[in-house]
């Protein structure tokens, strides 16, 4: 029996989520700002979570160009990338993650309850993090939010996205969902602070001051191809993550989301790197896939967290909820034309000791790898279910 249906329901899982995202990226920003006071308004950081007037000298929103999109960064030096840890400053740190799948990147942001204009600040997070961690937060008080990124702006001056309420501690949708305020300390770190509360009804929350946001690497044409391994990979991990590409994480700016590429292996006909992602002290073991044929390289994937799989580790076949009376198949060569040697089920235990080979199969992508005393096997088998972070 072949293991086609399985694959099959697997691309499917994985491209439901990416349509996800994709729709929300098209869902219309806000309509403009009201003038107060000779002063451009933002949304503020509201008790009620919903969008409303704000005090006079708040920041402008980000999603207050009435458009399509977010509005662009200003040229003026941002909170988030000017401020660094110190003596007079604070740090909050928690967890986020975005039903249904928690896999998208995220802005956490934290606003001061005065508004604003008396305090923002935020920081990034690439997909698959769900730890975060704000640096050189003033001495205040202040309501933290998530939001999904790119920024998907809808009426009033929201954004999609979670706040920090009274669902972090009692777990219950029938909990308020009133801001809490988090109050910050010099030289101390605010602990277990969870803007996960996506149980309002239109899932939305102030956007953050256009100061505070940072931009987005632009997406890579869909089947693009590059002259190099290497800029195919960079091109499809720094799209995925929606992180700034670095050679070492250690030169990740504070409160940046950044990525990268790490070691360079190659297989045939393809490639894999084994780098790092994340943001401030959250950083992750990351994995980027990149495959060649005629028309030049291009990218097939890129998963943080990930360390599987690869040449030298040992992980688990992953059929993603899918029944099959064989399970996944061994065969004796990488692709179609390998006979059948061998099938193993959800969960069975393998280690890598070959590959990455490339040999295209209409329902994998691509991507095979040998297991150690037994035979090939296709990519979409042995991934990290990077769709719900579990199993």
């Amino acid at each position: 029996m072949t293991t086609a249906p399985v694959g099959r329901e697997l691309q499917v899982l994985r491209l439901a989520v990416g349509v996800i995202l994709a729709g929300l990226m098209l869902v219309s920003c806000g309509t403009s700002p009201q003038k107060q006071g000779g002063t451009v308004a933002s949304a503020p950081a509201s008790p009620s979570g919903t969008a409303g007037p704000s005090p006079s000298g708040a920041s402008l929103s980000a999603c207050s160009s009435g458009g399509s999109s977010p509005a662009p960064r200003p040229t003026f030096p941002s909170p988030a990338l000017t401020a660094s840890p110190s003596s007079t400053s604070g740090t909050i740190t928690g967890s986020a993650g975005w039903p249904p799948s928690g896999v998208a990147p995220q802005l956490i942001y934290a606003i001061s309850t005065a508004g604003a204009s008396r305090g923002a600040y935020s920081t990034e997070t690439v997909a698959g993090q769900f730890s975060y961690t704000i640096k050189g937060v003033a001495a205040g008080e202040y309501y933290v939010y998530s939001a999904v990124r790119p920024l998907v702006c809808k009426g009033q001056g929201s954004v999609v996205g979670a706040t920090y309420s009274e669902f972090a501690t009692c777990g219950s949708p029938s909990c308020s969902h009133a801001p809490l305020p988090v109050i910050v300390k010099a030289g101390a770190t605010t602990d277990r602070i969870d803007p996960a509360d996506w149980y309002t009804p239109d899932k939305t929350v102030p956007a953050p001051p256009i100061e505070i946001v940072m931009s987005d690497p632009p997406l890579p044409s869909a089947g693009q191809n590059y002259a190099s391994a290497r800029e195919a990979a960079l091109s499809t991990a720094g799209a995925h993550a929606a992180a700034v590409i670095v050679d070492s994480m250690a030169t990740c700016p504070v409160n940046r989301a950044c990525i990268s590429l790490g070691t360079e292996h190659n297989g045939t006909q393809s490639a894999y790197f084994d780098g790092e992602g994340g943001s401030n002290a959250d950083v992750l073991a990351c994995m980027t896939y990149v495959v060649h044929d005629a028309a030049g390289w291009r990218g097939a994937r890129s998963q943080c967290p990930a360390v599987f799989p690869a040449v030298g580790k040992s992980g688990m076949v992953w059929l993603g909820g899918a029944t099959a009376s064989c399970g996944a198949n061994v065969r004796s060569a990488p692709g179609p034309q390998g006979k059948v040697v061998a099938c193993l089920q959800h969960h069975t235990g393998v280690s890598i000791d070959g590959g990455p080979a490339y040999a295209p199969m209409s329902s994998t992508d691509g991507i095979w790898w040998h297991l150690a005393g037994q035979g090939w096997m296709a990519d979409d088998f042995l991934i990290f279910p990077e769709i719900c972070g579990c199993d």
